[in-house]
This record gives C-alpha cells, sequence and structure tokens, in this order.
C-alpha cells in the first residue's frame, strides 16, 4: 500500500483566484467552484463541451500535487482533462471509478456492473467525484479543467468544488490498526413494537488512524500546522492509498477532522498524530 496522502490547502480557494471559459449560468457560476459547501454548486448553460471547460487562475505560481472535482452530475461515459499553463496534461480520465473487479470467479458483494464502475444507484446523491494524485509534483499559475459529457440527460453539467493543492505525504505511513467505516447522521426513535425507524441520511464515509514514528520536525512542521490550517471546518482531501487500484476511490475522501489533534511524543525520539476525518 502506497503511503496515505493529506492535502489541507486548496488553491482554488485563495482570495485572488479567477475563472474563466466555458459557459456558466448567473445564477449558478463558476466561481462557487471554489466553495467548500456541497450544495453551492457550479452549471454550465449545456452539456456541449465548449460550454464545460473552466480555466483557474491561481494569482500566483503554485505547487499542485492533487486535482479533484467533486460532486458532478456526470454520467459514466465522461471524461476529464486537467492542462496547466506550465506544460502538464492529465490526458483524458474517465470521471467515473473503476471498484469492482472480479478475480478468479469471485463477485464483489452487491451489484458489480459489467464494467466495474460504481452502479448509479450506489453513487454519492451530490454527485460522483474524481481524484487524481500526480506521479510528481508540478508547478501552475493557472489550470484548465475540460468535462467531455456531451449526452448528459440533465442538459448541463454541475460540481460542487474544484481541488487543486500541494499534498503531505509521511515518510512513514500510517499505524496498524487505522479504521475505515461510516457514519450514519439519521434522526431514529423506536416504535412500541421494537422496530426502528427515521429519516435516513447519505452514509458519510470515516477514516480512523495515528501516524507514529515521525520525528519531531515533520510533527510539528508538517501535521501541527497541518491540523491548524485545517481545524474543524477547513476541508481536508484525504486519500488512504492514493494508489490503491480499484481501492483507491472508497479510500479518499475529502471531508473535515473530527478535531485538531494534537501531536504527541509517544516514546524516546519519535512523535505521532491521531486523527479522525469525516467526510464531508
Amino acid at each position: 500500500m502506497a503511503n496515505c496522502l493529506f492535502a489541507p490547502l486548496n488553491w482554488v480557494a485563495l482570495d485572488g483566484v479567477s475563472f474563466s471559459g466555458g459557459d456558466w449560468t448567473a445564477a449558478l457560476p463558476a466561481g462557487a467552484l471554489a466553495t467548500a459547501d456541497p450544495l453551492a454548486v457550479a452549471r454550465s448553460v449545456s452539456a456541449d463541451p465548449a460550454d464545460t471547460s473552466i480555466t483557474v487562475g491561481l494569482g500566483a505560481q503554485r505547487r499542485i500535487d492533487v486535482v479533484g472535482l467533486f460532486h458532478a452530475n456526470l454520467t459514466p461515459a465522461a471524461r476529464i482533462q486537467v492542462t496547466t499553463d506550465e506544460g502538464w496534461d492529465s490526458g483524458w480520465c474517465d470521471a467515473w471509478p473503476v471498484v469492482y473487479l472480479p478475480q478468479g470467479g469471485y463477485l464483489p458483494f452487491g451489484r458489480p456492473s459489467a464494467d466495474g464502475r460504481l452502479p448509479a444507484d450506489e453513487r454519492d446523491p451530490r454527485g460522483i467525484s474524481w481524484f487524481a494524485a500526480l506521479p510528481l509534483p508540478v508547478t501552475a499559475t493557472s489550470l484548465t479543467v475540460a468535462i467531455d459529457d456531451p449526452d448528459n440527460p440533465d442538459g448541463f453539467v454541475q460540481a460542487g468544488m474544484l481541488f487543486a493543492g500541494k499534498a503531505e505525504r509521511p515518510a512513514i505511513n500510517l499505524a496498524d490498526g487505522f479504521q475505515v467505516g461510516f457514519v450514519e447522521e439519521a434522526t431514529l426513535r423506536r416504535t412500541l413494537a421494537g422496530t426502528l425507524v427515521g429519516r435516513r441520511h447519505w452514509r458519510r464515509r470515516r477514516i480512523a488512524g495515528a501516524l507514529r514514528w515521525q520525528d519531531r520536525d515533520d510533527a510539528l512542521c508538517r501535521w501541527l500546522e497541518l491540523s491548524r490550517r485545517a481545524g474543524r471546518l477547513g476541508p481536508v482531501l484525504f486519500s488512504l492509498d492514493p494508489e490503491g487500484g480499484i481501492h483507491r476511490d472508497r479510500l479518499t475522501i475529502l471531508g473535515h477532522l473530527e478535531e485538531p489533534g494534537a501531536v504527541e511524543q509517544a516514546q524516546y525520539r519519535y512523535w505521532g498524530w491521531p486523527f479522525a476525518i469525516t467526510e464531508a
């Protein structure tokens, strides 16, 4: 498993960023892609690829390790390409993740699709999310996101957030014992017959773990500062295994720290940082 990845700073959300290109509605403008609110979306006037591209001026030269487009109404046929003004090109990438790969006659739990992609009715109801960890960091002053989904039945492309940021990866990966699960924020009550009834909400993923055996400089300059910068409200893009194949998207979330956890000197010469992130 590759070392995990934290990205607490989204260059797109900073002051001084500009948006151009494509054709986006006045009521739901492209600038909404800079917000961390999943309900504040940007919407194109049509699904024509000429209308669904966008160029983001970052205001200065920035280091980029990760890019992502979150909560988009893209179809399984959609493709995304990201390019920068300094020559980096992601190439055309499938927007929908491949999450099932039967091997040796094994069929996973659920209803795997024929091509291994996530079934449409099992995705986040806010839309599909696409993520890419760059093999090497690049610098850029602007980046362009092109979306190819001309046959979208909605007649437009809509997305909640564009993320392009610098990532931190520990030299020593997460300690054993990390947890991956779901949080169900439902309103429940029990009937006289003993049945639980209530209003079901979307189940949010939660990943909890700890970095151990970190040296003092990493603990204080990276993980303590990450905790300070993100706080409770700042979005953090976290991937437990950025090169995880079919499991990468299951183990990648855009969320918030449950608490800005303290670093600790767990033993002589070695520091640690326990954390938990819940999906936004």
